[in-house]
């Protein structure tokens, strides 16, 4: 077992060597162990294939928390160790329709192992599969035990849009797609069930859970068309709409303008992000200013922010891009009938609007956040459009003393140098070459259209591994810096995956995730190393910071509950 960091606010806890397999029992005994310790300061704990993932919240010491976890797994057994999930493990049965249009790749499949297309379904539906992980996607799992006659490669050029249900297979593993979503692997076919349903109340999101046993049978059109009915007829949804109080209505929607709050907690082991702002030092600096907690519901955009009308008079503040005609990082007022056009964007790249009292939409697995790869949270799952009213929470706050604000340095990190974004290195840094390396801590990087929530495409400098070390899927965080085979890195950020299968060369630290937010296309930066006690340093000393801003909102708000 090694500790080693993934960031400054994760904890990695490594259990075989690069590219061995060990028995899932005891990746599972390790999360359990931690999990059930319910130390304060631990806000998740995430299993890959060989490692374990321990998310920290923001004000937590990332030495105390190693230093614990090494203590705390000293006497798990190494071998034969059992976790309460293995124990208590299902066997699931996975109706599929396999090939015609459901199965779009069951020839290439077929031409790959030598096999007849009908061999292949008959050999993949006989097969009993140990769900590994789950990850990449909300409810996507990881399943082995794929015959190797059926191994296959990856596709070459993924899919931009794979549908939902549809199974496939990629190298040594099969899965199945719960989403419509992008993906390289190789379908062979499609099942009617839902794997993941953010609506179950008081059970797991995902039908499956590391641990459990699959079998997949073969159906024809009729009944995977008859469960599909049945599937879909059971899925429930939040209400949604005016409920004749305080709310706004969007009258032009700007660029993908969504719901956001703080993050959402504790679902990572199923394939759920985070989530939450984007630069979620503007928000929580915006909430602060309107007198919120930091976890209040806010709006946030990219490149032009949307005109909105009130029917209730409220305290604003706008963060992160600079508007033209409103105050910027300081709390103002807007009366009832009044549009506040936040369209104009002066500097910057994304915006976020708080509103004294929050964003009133329904929580969906303990968050207001719009998750818009999976299609849940926020309002109805998706960007707002024009038309659409939006609650607003209860608040005694309507009036403010203009002029009040903290001091500007709130808004930025803690010693940050301007066009520099500070980074640790990651757990496959030593597979990269010096010159590599090198070149990362040197060159400028630019921003390509191409990134979004999930995460930055970056450009200028290709970076190359100087090893033939096979990547696992294993545990990824907001900031994590992932080199694809192109050799174009790619920044993870508010809507990653809990699991990815690229090296890991480094992560952005917890408190420069802001600086990347505000970047756009065309704009370029250097990554500039610190160590993980400077990493966290300035991560507790932004915390500490925090505090007295949210001390001082008190103050002028008086007490807010």
């Amino acid at each position: 077992m090694e500790i080693k960091a993934l960031g400054d606010k994760v904890i990695l806890v490594e259990l075989a060597p690069d590219g061995e397999t060990i028995p899932l029992t005891q990746v599972l005994a390790v999360a359990d162990r931690v999990r059930d310790a319910s130390r304060p300061g631990v806000e998740d704990v995430v299993p890959g294939l060989t490692a374990v993932a321990v998310h920290l919240q923001s004000n937590a010491s990332w030495q105390e928390a190693a230093q614990w976890i090494e203590r705390l797994l000293t006497d798990l057994p190494k071998q034969g160790a059992r976790s309460d999930a293995v124990k208590s493990s299902r066997e699931i049965e996975i109706p599929v329709i396999y090939g015609k249009g459901y199965g779009l790749d069951l020839n290439e499949v077929a031409k790959q192992s030598g096999l007849s297309p009908e061999a292949v379904v008959e050999r993949h539906a006989a097969g009993i599969y140990e769900v590994q992980a789950i990850g990449f996607a909300p409810g996507f799992p990881y399943l082995g035990g794929l015959e190797e006659a059926l191994h296959c490669p990856r596709r070459k050029t993924p899919r931009t849009a794979v549908p939902g249900g549809s199974v496939g297979i990629g190298g040594r593993q099969t899965g199945v797609y719960p989403l419509t979503m992008p993906g390289g692997w190789n379908l062979i076919g499609r099942t009617p069930l839902q794997l993941f349903d953010p609506t179950r109340e008081g059970r797991s999101p995902s039908l499956l859970q590391a641990g459990d046993r699959v079998r997949f049978r073969a159906i024809n059109e009729a009944e995977f068309d008859r469960l599909l009915a049945e599937s879909t007829a059971t899925t429930t949804r939040a209400p949604f709409g005016p409920k004749g109080g305080a709310e706004i209505e969007i009258l032009e929607p700007g660029v993908q303008t969504t719901v956001q709050d703080s993050r959402r907690s504790g679902f990572q082991r199923w394939g759920v992000t985070t989530g939450g702002s984007m630069n979620a030092r503007a928000a929580r600096v915006a909430n602060a200013l309107v007198g919120n907690f930091q976890d209040a519901a806010v709006l946030e955009w990219a490149v032009q922010g949307p005109r909105i009308y009130f029917n209730d008079t409220r305290v604003l503040a706008v963060t992160g891009a600079t508007i033209t005609g409103a105050p910027f990082a300081r709390a103002f007022e807007v009366n009832a009938g009044e549009v506040v056009d936040l369209s104009r964007i002066t500097s910057g790249y994304r915006g976020v609007l708080a509103i004294s009292g929050g964003i009133d939409v329904p929580l969906v697995l303990g968050s207001r956040s719009t998750y818009l790869a999976a299609g849940f949270g926020g309002f109805k799952g998706r960007a707002l459009k024009k038309g659409d009213h939006l609650g607003l929470g209860e608040c005694r706050i309507h009036k403010v003393e203009l002029g009040w604000y903290p001091t500007p340095l709130i808004l930025f990190p803690p010693d940050a140098e301007p066009g520099k974004v500070r980074f640790v290195r990651g757990p496959e840094w030593e597979w990269f070459d010096e010159t590599t390396r090198t070149e990362f801590t040197t060159a400028s990087f630019e921003v390509q259209a191409q990134s979004n929530r999930m995460g930055i495409r970056l450009g200028g400098r290709k970076l190359s591994l100087a090893t033939d070390n096979q990547m696992i899927s294993q545990p990824v965080t907001a900031g994590t810096v992932q080199v694809p085979p192109d050799g174009d890195p790619i920044v993870l950020m508010a809507d990653r995956q809990s699991l990815g299968g690229y090296p890991r060369l480094a992560n952005v630290i917890w408190t420069d995730l802001s600086v990347l937010a505000e970047l756009g296309p065309g704009e370029t930066f250097q990554f500039q190393e610190v160590s993980l006690h400077e990493a966290e340093a300035l991560r507790l000393r932004g915390e500490k910071e925090f505090g007295l801003l949210e001390i001082g909102a008190q103050r002028h708000y008086g007490a807010r509950r």
